[in-house]
């Protein structure tokens, strides 16, 4: 029997945001300048994050996605670069164009796609809550979880 206020009958990413809305209550909002900086995934998950301040903004870098345990079928060099501002804790910012030696996203296909991504912060730990990358990575991409600053 499951408690009125559990999230285990509620689809994944509603899961992942009451997860991250009870996290975020339970954790002191980070001040601004406390973002900037470079995490890795605590999960099974290899990701780097990079967060840097540009123009009033927050820059956001999001590189690699797979888990080295699925070997050589592993999702890897996927980048996502996104822009936007703080609200309180939390960066909601769109996905912007990225251009590597193996990956490349146009600003058109950012601007008519129309991906998010949601992070939310607290001293020392980045969560990101939403990467919309199904289509965007190879199969097996992921990027949502904790991560731990590595500054």
């Amino acid at each position: 029997m499951h408690s009125p206020c559990s999230t285990a009958s509620l689809p994944d990413r509603a899961r992942a945001a009451a997860a991250a809305a009870l996290w975020l209550a339970a954790c002191a909002a980070a001040p601004a300048a406390d973002v900037v900086g470079r995490y890795r995934h605590e999960g099974p998950t290899a990701a780097i994050l990079e967060v840097r301040a540009a123009a009033g903004q927050y820059v956001v870098r999001l590189e690699g996605g797979g888990s080295p345990a699925a070997g050589a079928a592993s999702a890897a060099d996927c980048v996502i670069e996104a822009r936007g501002d703080l609200d309180g804790a939390v960066l909601r910012a769109p996905f912007g164009p990225v251009e590597t030696d193996t990956f490349s996203y146009g600003a058109a296909d950012a601007a008519r796609e129309g991906r998010m991504l949601e992070i939310a912060f607290a001293p020392g730990i980045a969560e990101v809550i939403e990467a919309d990358t199904l289509g965007y990575c190879g199969w097996g991409a992921a990027f949502t979880g904790r991560y731990r600053a590595v500054r």
